[in-house]
């Protein structure tokens, strides 16, 4: 049975944004840059024709939430709503119907072990928040609005706040509620960074990974590799942030681990 992962804070909100953004791009013709209109659009074109029909049709999610219990689980007295549930894995199911072209309540199994990760990730994120709270640390509205902008600024779909703002509605999601999720995952990252202190990745561990991608990438090319492989230099950026995600990860698994050890909690699902 194929794994499906939850995603949660900025990393699922920037998925479904981008592919809304993406979406709209597509609808409005926006295939890429060529001179004419043509070229990829055409090589599009032609690459849909191949496909089957039945390969093409985005699954439409069966999705029926009645026997989720309220509250779905109690972190240290604290209820984590059935409401809050309902809006990630409704949320997450309709994405993952979009980007994989994959309906997981079709196969009973599955959706039962993809709602308990749900209900998992929100209590671990509600053991993060509930430390935060006790350690005082807010994400002001400055902080929140900055990170937004950053957003779009990295985003090759977004052109504009309101354009991801619109993408954002257009997923049942309000201004309001993008600002939690950013606040949230800004207090976290804060609550990280205070426990840990900031993550630093060495130079000789990206030199590490760029030797180790440069031979995937030519193990998995072999003799069909016909240009150079990428400098270190064209790569480093890249690979940097990807480090500092993962260590940023592993120091988040840590302290929810070190939390969940004291804590009370109760799941329903």
């Amino acid at each position: 049975m194929k794994r499906v992962l939850v995603t949660s804070g900025l990393s699922f909100l920037l998925a479904i944004g981008l592919a809304a953004c993406n979406d709209d791009g597509e609808e409005n013709g926006e295939t890429g840059d060529t001179d004419n209109g043509e070229g990829e659009g055409e090589e599009q074109e032609q690459a849909s024709d191949a496909l089957p029909e039945e390969e093409m049709e985005m699954p439409e999610p069966d999705i029926d939430l009645e026997d989720v219990p309220d509250p779905v689980a109690e972190v240290n007295e604290e209820n984590i709503e059935k409401e809050e549930f309902e809006e990630m894995y409704t949320m997450q199911v309709e994405q993952i119907a979009q980007t994989q072209m994959m309906d997981i309540t079709e196969d009973e199994e599955q959706d039962q072990q993809f709602r308990e990760e749900i209900a998992n990730e929100l209590v671990r994120q509600e053991l993060l928040l509930q430390e935060a709270n006790e350690r005082g640390i807010e994400a002001g509205e400055e902080d929140v609005n900055e990170m937004v902008e950053e957003m779009v600024e990295e985003s090759p779909m977004a052109e504009s706040t309101e354009d991801f703002y619109e993408a954002m509605e257009e997923q049942g999601m309000s201004e309001d509620y993008v600002h939690d999720i950013v606040a949230d995952d800004l207090r976290i990252e804060q609550l990280l960074e205070e426990e840990f202190g900031e993550v630093e990745v060495s130079d000789e561990d990206i030199e590490e990974m760029y030797e180790e991608q440069i031979a995937m990438m030519e193990e998995q090319m072999g003799d069909e590799m016909e240009e150079e492989p990428p400098e270190l230099s064209e790569m480093e950026d890249q690979l940097r942030a990807e480090a500092e995600q993962m260590e940023n990860q592993e120091n988040r698994e840590a302290l929810t681990n070190e939390l969940e050890e004291d804590a009370s909690i109760e799941i329903h699902v």
